[in-house]
Formats: C-alpha cells, sequence, structure tokens
C-alpha cells in the first residue's frame, strides 16, 4: 500500500531538536509511561504490507477499498491504527477521517486525520507526537509532505517537558524540513517559560542531523565585582567540515566591549584552536586589553608528533579583571612551548623550546626558558631476575632576562644510566640498582667572576629496595578479611659531592612524604644531587575484604636514618645534620557505606614537634550527596608573598540534593591563624528533564597582601534538548568540590542556532 512507503514524513518532526541526551530516571518519568500501547503483531516480510480490520469492502466500479473497525496496516517496522480507512486506487490515495496513531521504532504519533498518497505527498491534521527512547514531545497544527524530502508544518511546537509539569515550550508558526540537504527552518519562533515568551525571532535555522551549522548561539550572562553585568552573544560560523570559528560580542557595563574570536580545526591526525579577544580602552584599566592563545597536537609523520601551547596576555591583571570562567583569576604563569615527540620501540626523543610569561608582579618567580630542550629516554619493559638497563639524556638552553632577575644564564647537558636487576615474587621484592650521572654545564652572566663557566659533576647512586608480604585470614565485626603486613627497607648511597658552584635552573626539593622516603635523590631536576648515605624503614598493614577485594583499611608509617650529614642543600639552606628524618605516618579507611576518611602526618622526633597534618573526611553516597571535610597544618608553608610561614585552614564543600529536583552546593576555605576567609561560595541547583538553573555568589581572597577580597555571582540556566545560558561553572566546581560530578548539562548542548 503507497502510504507505507512516505509514512516517514512523521518521523522527519523529531529532526527539528536533534539528538537529546537521556536524563537520570530519579526525575523523569519514563519515556514510555505517557506512549499509547503499540498492538503486538506478527512482523512482515520484506514490502509485504499487512491489514487487520473488522469489516472490508470493495468497490470494483469506483476502485475504493474501505476498512472498518480497529484497523491497522502495518509494513517494515511502522504500524497505522484508526477506526476507518479507506484506499483509493485510482487516485492511489490513503485516506481516514478518524483518530489515527501510528508506531515507528523512534517515535509515535496521533492525529485526526490523513490524507496520504503514493507520489510522496500528503497531509495530516492535528498530530501530536512522542519520541521513543528519549525525551522529545510536541504537535503541528498540519504536516504537509511537500516532495520526498521536503515537509511543511503548520502551528509547530516542540519540548522535553512532561505534560503534567510543562516549564518550557518553543512555538513555531511555520517549519520546513528538507532531508535533502539536512536543513530545517522555522519562522516566527517564539520560545516560552511557564508560558510567557522570553525569546522571538522571525527565522530560526537548524541542521536536521548532528551536523554543525552557522548561526547565533544562545547568549552567556554573568555579573562580577570587577567588571559588573557581562552578556555576550556568540556567532558560530560552519567554515568547513574541519574548520569552525566562533565570534562573541561581550558588554561589561563597568568596562566596556570587547570581541572575543575562536578558530578551530580538526583534521584525520591532528587538531588545535586558536583564540583571541580585544578590548579597546578599558574604562576601568585605562589602557587596550588583549588576550591570545594557541593550542595544537597532531601527527606529524609516522612516530613523529606535534604538541604546541601558546599564550599571550596584554597584563597581569587581565584574567584576574575579564576572565570568562571562574577558574582563570589564579592564573600565574602562561606558557609558550613547542614539542616535538618522536617514539621508537623502547625509546622516543623529543626536542621543545619553552619560555613563559609570568603575570606573577614577583621578579624571583619568573622561570627560566628553554631554548632549547633535547630529551632522550629508554622506555624498556622490566624483566624479572634479568639485568635492565636504562638511559635519560638531556641538553638544554636555559635563558630569561637579567635585567629583570639577575642571574646566571647558559647550557646544560645531564646524562644518566641506570643498571638493575629486581627479583621478585608473590610475597617478596629485591631490587639492587646502580645508577651513573653525569652533569657539564657552559655558563654565561655569572654574577660572581671568580665562579667557573664550565662546571661539572659526575656521581653514581646505589641502591636497594627490599619488601615482605605477610598475609593471613582474619576476621572482624563478622566480616570475613585479610590482613597484610609488609615490611620495607631501602638503602642508598650516593658520595658527596661540592656542587655550590653549580647554578639553579629548573631545581627544587621533593617535600618529605611516605613516598619520599623511597626515592633514590631528594632533588628534582639535575642541578642538585644529593649525599644521600641512609637506609628507610617503613611498615604498612592493609586490611582487605576476601570475596570483595575492598581495602577497608591501611596504615603505613616509615623513617629514614642518615649514616652522614646531607652537605648538598639549595642556596640560603644550612647543612643538615640530623641523624634521623622526621616520622611520616599515612592512614586511610573506608569504615562504613558511604564514609571515608584518610590522614597524613610528619612528627619530628628531634624537636617534638608536629611538622605537617592532614586530615580528610568525606561521606558520599551518590553524585548528589557528597560532603568533605580537610583540615591542613604546616610548619613551614610557602606563603603567596614568598614569605615563610605557619599555615592552617579548614575546608569544608559539597553538594547535597534535598529533593530529586533541588540541590545545594557551598565551599568554606578559611584560615585559622589569620581568622579570614579564602574562599566561599553558595549556590542552589534544580535540575529536571526538561530544564535546570544553578546559580552561585561567590567571595575570595584576591590578593593577600592587602586582604582585598572580590565576588561575583553567576547564574547558568538550561532548557534541555534546546540550549542554555549564563556562565560555565562546571569546571569550576569540579575542581572546588572533591567527587562532584556533573548532569546539569546533559543534553544542553547549544542544538539550536539562529542566523
Amino acid at each position: 500500500m503507497p502510504y507505507s512507503q512516505r509514512i516517514f514524513l512523521l518521523l522527519l518532526l523529531h529532526q527539528a531538536s536533534t539528538a537529546y541526551a537521556a536524563e537520570k530516571p530519579a526525575v523523569c518519568s519514563p519515556t514510555h509511561a505517557s506512549l499509547p500501547v503499540r498492538p503486538v503483531l506478527a512482523a512482515p516480510q520484506g514490502e509485504e504490507v499487512q491489514t487487520h480490520a473488522n469489516d472490508a469492502e470493495l468497490d470494483d466500479k469506483t476502485g475504493i477499498a474501505t476498512f472498518n473497525g480497529d484497523v491497522t496496516v502495518q509494513r517494515q517496522g511502522k504500524l497505522l491504527n484508526t477506526e476507518s480507512l479507506s484506499y483509493n486506487r485510482t487516485q492511489d490515495k490513503v485516506e481516514t477521517n478518524t483518530d489515527f496513531t501510528l508506531w515507528d521504532k523512534r517515535m509515535v504519533a496521533k492525529g485526526k486525520s490523513a490524507q496520504l498518497y503514493g507520489d510522496h505527498h500528503g497531509e495530516m491534521q492535528q498530530v501530536t507526537y512522542w519520541f521513543q527512547g528519549r525525551r522529545g514531545r510536541g504537535t503541528a497544527e498540519t504536516v504537509h509532505q511537500e516532495s520526498e524530502h521536503v515537509v511543511n508544518l503548520d502551528d509547530f511546537t516542540y519540548t522535553t517537558c512532561d505534560e503534567d509539569s510543562e516549564m518550557w515550550r518553543l512555538v513555531a508558526n511555520k517549519a520546513t524540513l528538507n532531508d535533502q540537504i539536512q536543513e530545517g527552518v522555522a519562522r516566527n519562533v517564539t520560545v516560552k517559560v511557564l508560558g510567557v515568551p522570553i525569546f522571538y525571532t522571525p527565522y530560526l535555522s537548524f541542521p536536521l542531523n548532528n551536523a554543525r551549522k552557522s548561526g547565533f548561539l544562545i547568549p552567556t550572562i554573568g555579573n562580577s565585582s570587577q567588571s559588573g553585568m557581562q552578556f555576550g552573544l556568540p556567532y558560530y560560523w560552519n567554515i568547513d567540515p574541519s574548520y569552525d570559528a566562533t565570534l562573541t560580542p561581550r558588554i561589561l557595563t563597568r568596562r566596556g566591549a570587547m570581541l572575543r574570536g575562536e578558530f578551530r580545526y580538526l583534521m584525520d591526525e591532528s587538531g588545535g584552536k586558536l583564540l583571541a579577544e580585544y578590548m579597546p580602552s578599558d574604562q576601568v584599566y585605562g589602557k587596550d586589553r588583549a588576550s591570545a592563545s594557541y593550542r595544537h597536537t597532531g601527527k606529524v609523520a609516522d612516530r613523529l608528533y606535534s604538541d604546541v601551547n601558546l599564550n599571550y596576555a596584554s597584563d597581569n591583571q587581565y584574567f584576574h579583571d575579564l576572565g570568562s570562567n571562574l577558574n582563570m583569576a589564579s592564573i600565574s604563569h602562561l606558557e609558550r612551548r613547542g614539542d616535538l615527540l618522536y617514539t621508537g620501540t623502547g625509546w622516543n626523543f623529543m626536542g621543545r623550546v619553552q619560555s613563559f610569561q609570568t603575570l606573577d608582579p614577583n621578579p624571583a618567580a619568573r622561570p627560566y626558558q628553554r631554548l632549547p630542550q633535547l630529551l632522550f629516554n629508554t622506555t624498556l619493559p622490566e624483566r624479572n631476575k634479568e639485568l635492565n638497563f636504562a638511559v635519560r639524556a638531556e641538553a638544554v638552553r636555559f635563558g630569561r632576562d637579567t635585567q629583570i632577575i639577575a642571574g646566571a644564564t647558559g647550557d646544560r647537558v645531564d646524562l644518566k644510566t641506570t643498571l638493575s636487576y629486581p627479583i621478585r615474587s608473590a610475597g617478596s621484592f629485591f631490587v639492587p640498582k646502580l645508577s651513573m650521572r653525569y652533569t657539564q654545564y657552559a655558563l654565561d652572566n655569572l654574577p660572581d667572576p671568580t665562579q667557573s663557566s664550565n662546571p661539572h659533576r659526575g656521581l653514581y647512586t646505589g641502591s636497594v629496595d627490599s619488601g615482605l608480604i605477610f598475609e593471613r585470614n582474619t576476621n572482624l565485626f563478622a566480616t570475613n578479611l585479610v590482613q597484610t603486613l609488609e615490611p620495607r627497607l631501602f638503602y642508598r648511597y650516593t658520595p658527596y659531592r661540592d656542587q655550590s658552584q653549580l647554578p639553579l635552573f629548573d631545581t627544587g626539593q621533593y617535600d618529605l612524604s611516605f613516598s619520599q622516603l623511597f626515592r633514590e635523590d631528594s632533588f628534582s631536576g639535575a642541578d642538585r644531587v644529593d649525599d644521600g648515605h641512609q637506609v628507610s624503614a617503613a611498615m604498612t598493614s592493609r586490611l582487605f575484604g576476601q570475596s570483595t577485594g575492598i581495602e577497608h583499611l591501611r596504615a603505613s608509617l616509615g623513617e629514614t636514618f642518615y649514616f652522614a650529614d646531607r652537605r648538598v642543600t639549595l642556596p640560603g639552606q644550612t647543612i643538615l645534620t640530623d641523624n634521623r628524618s622526621s616520622i611520616v605516618g599515612e592512614i586511610a579507611s573506608q569504615f562504613a557505606r558511604n564514609w571515608s576518611a584518610s590522614s597524613t602526618i610528619r612528627w619530628n622526633p628531634n624537636t617534638q614537634t608536629t611538622e605537617q597534618n592532614v586530615f580528610r573526611l568525606r561521606y558520599h553516597r551518590d553524585n548528589q550527596h557528597v560532603v568533605n571535610l580537610s583540615y591542613r597544618m604546616r610548619k613551614d608553608a610557602v606563603q603567596a608573598d614568598g614569605r615563610i610561614a605557619p599555615l592552617e585552614q579548614t575546608d569544608l564543600t559539597g553538594i547535597w540534593g534535598f529533593s530529586p529536583q533541588w540541590s545545594a552546593l557551598w565551599r568554606w576555605n578559611y584560615a585559622i591563624r589569620e581568622k579570614r576567609d579564602l574562599e566561599s561560595f553558595a549556590g542552589v541547583e534544580y535540575n529536571s528533564c526538561c530544564w535546570a538553573v544553578r546559580a552561585i555568589a561567590r567571595r575570595y581572597l584576591s590578593d593577600a597582601n592587602t586582604h582585598q577580597y572580590s565576588s561575583g555571582f553567576f547564574l547558568e540556566f538550561q532548557l534541555k534538548g534546546l540550549g542554555g545560558f549564563g556562565s560555565h561553572t562546571t569546571g569550576f566546581l569540579e575542581q572546588r568540590i572533591s567527587g562532584y560530578y556533573d548532569d546539569f548539562s546533559l543534553g544542553s548542548q547549544n542544538l539550536v542556532r539562529r542566523e
């Protein structure tokens, strides 16, 4: 029967909204709950058409066949049900003037009447449709198929809300869907929220698939104490399948107008993004301001890869004042780097050029440039009970502006070779290792003219890492557990070499932690190698479920004992003469369902004081019920102004859903000694099937020296399946609230674009 071949015209209705991500069932009724139930019938074969009716009549003179009483017509997975249907063989026309229901694997549609022809055109009146397997429904007063690929709709509506709680609806006077060019056009379009029109456009175009299309995107709105109210209207330009661009004029009420541009490209084996912003004559700052960034990664040739990261800002306060997201205010350095990486079999080689734009006003915060840096590493797998060999080689040129900060510049060549013979079993390990390291410098701009311009250093390090693993079955609180006892000894020796004449290009000292007890060097970088002659002793015990494997408890305690003074230090430090390190302890426990805690403590037995203490407590029932409490104390922390002073802070963060739709989220970061807040924010979030809103008020310490605070209010609004506007806060929350998972933006992609 010809009408079944063209029945897909109703299916094209779903393209008006394109794809929409499924919503969480906790706040959404099932998508099938409101759908008419499809009759269960045997599927026809191939092009066969099956027709069922209580009564059928054929008029040979007119060529009209009439079917009455629970009429069903089925073909190729589509099924039509109505009370009365006629087929005019002469006109090749199917007509029903009674209520009908159409089922397809992707949607269900109901209407009052239909006239369908075999030459790819037809019409249906008063249509209501639902999508199967995902949210989305609407109506059309008339659906008219103009040709094989073109469908026109009158008085078209669409929403993702449930019928009994419709928050928003898109209404269009007319819409045209062209399946051949995969484009839809709607005219006189209104978006209504709670029945109130909030947005109107005389013309709206949208893709009929997931392809991109040029046009205006949903605007962004925000407010901050630095810039006032902010409004941006992005325009998306789909240049080519591999290229696109977005231009965003922004208005900041306190500062003026600015333009933001973004260009993206994606090839088969490479991709990148260029971003630039410009504000002429900032009304607060008094000057033109701009920023730019370029990011590229890709394959150059077989086994050869590139990675480029370039950034620029016109002034030190740019991101604090004009940053477009909540995380940008804390940026202190802008990296400018280009890498070429070649990966061989068991080795790799990298060439790098790297510099930084320092936004921190402190000259000492300016890192060295690497112009260039060449790195070679072996990547051979470790073989048990065999001799293993590894090499790391580096050649690098360090430079910086000596007019701003005095200091040596120059070249460094560093070569480190390692031999090891690991012996590992299920209950033990014994890993002897010998490393040889040679470093050579060629220096310029020496602050001390008596200092050698070509210092060098050659050293070896011998170490032995060993441990045992004992296990026993036990029962605690009616739970079958496995308890382990894991003693570990680590010995290393590096002879002393005077390194005070060597520059300090990229080297710092590791903070003492449990893992640091087993390192072969207490310094990062090649400018210092410590003269460690020491042994570290540690003990770890674990309790984990015999059947579940869940680690319910882990406790570790360790300390290093020194056989000689540590004479190699960083500038300004004194020789370390203590014969033992601080005792480092770690404990972590999942002590109850949804509850976990961990703590790290560092206690100095020589001074009988606690040097560092970190405590964390978490309740995590699900993604909507997370609370984190932490306490951090350190005697010798580096402050924001470079001073060494005690630090003591608390941090309380969380998200708590107090209904299926409503959640509260917060952070309170407090400095106990200074008796002031470092950062605090509070927000509320509503998230349902068809819409979501998030509001956050934030206050934070923006300048530790002047104790100056900044504040802002951020609003994000989503119409699920249509788009959203406001400030983007997801990344900010994921960074601030440990365990936070965002499902706020599911299905909120900007799918509808206005030209």
